[in-house]
């Protein structure tokens, strides 16, 4: 008898959530959905001239100029202040 409980509460679960499921798209949105509705965070420049890109990580872009070094760019702020160096790795 226990086992019949659990699976009859078990597909009740699931009926009630095809219900709610069928009955959403009538229902209309208080809210519309966050992505559609918000710009970019940031919008940042970065000239070319600092050089091609080459990985993205924690916000920093990594780019590798003609010359062979690196720079680690923090592209998270606004302009005037960002994009901005943070390190220049130069190979000898």
């Amino acid at each position: 008898m226990p086992a019949d409980r659990y699976t009859n509460l078990v597909l009740t679960v699931i009926a009630l959530a095809l219900v709610v499921i069928a009955v959403r798209p009538w229902i209309p949105d208080v809210t519309p959905a966050a992505a559609q509705t918000e710009a970019a965070k940031y919008e940042v420049s970065v000239p070319k001239s600092w050089g091609k890109y080459v990985a993205y990580s924690n916000n920093n872009l990594l780019l590798e100029a003609s010359d062979g070094s690196w720079r680690i760019v923090d592209v998270e702020g606004k302009a005037p202040d960002y994009p901005k160096v943070k390190v220049l790795i130069r190979w000898q």
